[in-house]
């Protein structure tokens, strides 16, 4: 269990490293699937949550292209030199921005950001106060988009639809994708 903690859970050395790749190929679709749900369009900013090897800051940076920005954060020194590593180019330029920190501690200003997406790391927070602190960064009419494997959610999946109406969120959807569950959400 250790070694998938410092490979997945909380990406630490070679493990994080090898873990980061493994992860790039293995959720390539559940991230272009959580930008498609993000209706990301360009001059947006978008917030990704526990961005890991950074392919879904790539897409995001992609969608909000041009005049748009995107804010990267990861708990994981790993999975930032993996991500700045990827997305090199949209750094120097300014379009992306890559920091520490979680679902609970995003370091935004409230109502700073139009789309909020997670892929694969809603397990690892404290929900009650990522969710609230996800719904105080987001714009009014803002989306959240929270992607994760089935087998590694820890609660059944209605739970989280019901975690974010509570910290505020309203049409609130849960889908079921192929090896993945998928909630929408709004800020009123």
């Amino acid at each position: 269990m250790r070694a998938l903690d410092a490979a997945f859970g909380h990406p630490r050395g070679v493990a994080g490293r090898l873990g980061g790749s493994i992860m790039a190929r293995g959720n390539r679709e559940q991230e272009r699937d959580a930008i498609a749900a993000a209706a990301l369009s360009s001059g947006e900013c978008a917030l990704v949550i526990g961005h890991g090897p950074g392919l879904v800051v790539v897409l995001a940076a992609e969608a909000v292209s041009p005049g748009g920005h995107v804010i990267g954060i990861d708990p994981s020194d790993v999975m930032r030199t993996m991500a700045a590593e990827r997305c090199a180019g949209a750094i120097q330029t300014g379009d992306v921005e890559l920091r520490t920190g979680s679902a609970e501690h995003t370091g935004c200003a409230a109502g700073s950001v139009d789309a909020a997406i997670s892929v694969n790391n809603v397990m690892l927070w404290n929900r009650a106060a990522g969710f609230a602190e996800l719904r105080r960064v987001l714009r009014p009419g803002g989306r959240l988009v929270v992607t994760v494997h089935r087998h590694v959610l820890d609660v059944e999946p209605g739970q989280l639809r019901v975690e974010a109406e509570a910290a505020g969120f309203v049409d609130v959807s849960v889908a079921y994708q192929d090896r993945a569950v998928e909630l929408v959400g709004f800020r009123a």
